[in-house]
């Protein structure tokens, strides 16, 4: 797309969502709360792995753990690069690039790679733990720790493959740009862009991520289903009746916790793929297309909830796992709280 069209564009979208609406929200999702976010996150994953390494990996699901920090790390490292990009007074520098269209290659793709990560891992953790629910006895000869490491490394290299067509198809070269009277490096695209990149962000932000959000909600009612006939059968071994069929206080804190990683993931994860999709359908909806005021206030928006499932993690493993708030505890010397 040329420049003149890109002016053209902002004209026509003037009346739907002019462009200083646009700089104005987009400024507040990622300059400050993405950035808010971004910050926290990256400061409490770090946390995270060295909680996680500290307890050794003995229970395999630590690994997994130690996995889902390392890319929820790799997902929030952008932001707050990102959050200088859109900066009035950095965009507004004597630059010789365009800031807003830097965005994607340097700061989007790499938080959508690592992101991508995190919903495969989180949805592997999720059907680790309902593998231990279903099959107590047979899960530690199924689930080896050779293979948990193997599957998250694999999880690693197939997600980074997926990012190929996307890098291969855009690019940053020098063009000339009208209103400014001068030439300046920018984004670029290949000639079979719409058709490379509609079909990776199907599978990538659409097809992979519902495949998640499925394993996810299968595990977890799975889990669910299983501790409830585990309770049943306790109370009719023991005589009791079964019409109020208790799980156990263990039992209730995995499902508890493992509901509420399962609910926070798909909350936040469900923008992005939607979007995704949408542009699939409508090739205009970039950062520099027809819809591209558009584009940026709904990117901004999803890109800022599906940052909070990288950065509230430790919030869910502090509340319900008593073995990281103990290690925690001890790593920072914090008194521990007696019962």
């Amino acid at each position: 797309m040329s420049p003149d069209t890109n002016t053209t564009a902002s004209s026509i979208l003037s009346p739907i969502l002019s462009r200083e609406a646009r700089t104005a929200i987009v400024m507040v999702n990622f300059g400050v709360l993405s950035a808010a976010v971004g910050l926290f996150g990256i400061a409490t994953n770090i946390i995270n792995i060295v909680v996680f390494t500290k307890q050794g990996f003995s229970d395999t699901v630590n690994i997994s753990l130690l996995s889902l920090a390392i890319s929820d790390l790799g997902a929030l490292l952008p932001l707050p690069w990102m959050a200088v990009i859109v900066n009035p007074w950095f965009v507004q520098a004597d630059l010789p690039f365009i800031p807003d269209e830097m965005i994607t290659l340097t700061g989007g793709f790499p938080h959508m790679c690592f992101a991508r990560i995190t919903g495969w891992i989180t949805a592997f953790v999720a059907f680790e733990r309902c593998m231990c629910v279903s099959l107590p006895l047979k899960v530690k000869s199924i689930i080896t720790r050779k293979v948990v490491i193997g599957v998250n490394v694999t999880i690693f290299i197939m997600v980074f493959l997926s990012m190929v067509p996307m890098y291969s198809t855009s690019y940053f070269g020098r063009k000339f740009y009208p209103d400014k009277n001068r030439t300046m490096v920018g984004i670029l695209y290949t000639g079979n862009k719409e058709e490379v990149q509609a079909v990776s962000l199907f599978i990538t932000d659409f097809a992979g991520p519902m495949s998640a959000f499925t394993v996810v909600l299968v595990s977890t009612v799975v889990i669910r289903v299983k501790l409830v006939q585990k309770a049943k059968w306790r109370q009719t071994a023991s005589g009791a009746a079964v019409s109020k069929a208790e799980i156990p206080t263990k039992d209730k804190k995995v499902v508890v916790m493992v509901t509420t990683i399962s609910v926070i993931f798909i909350v936040c994860f469900t923008p992005v793929p939607l979007l995704m999709t949408a542009r699939s359908i409508e090739p205009e909806l970039n950062i520099i297309g027809r819809y591209a005021n558009i584009n940026w206030v709904l990117f901004s928006s999803a890109f800022l909830i599906e940052s909070l499932n990288s950065g509230v993690n430790i919030l869910v493993y502090y509340r319900m796992s008593s073995r990281y708030k103990d290690t925690f505890r001890k790593i920072f010397k914090l008194k521990t709280l007696t019962k």
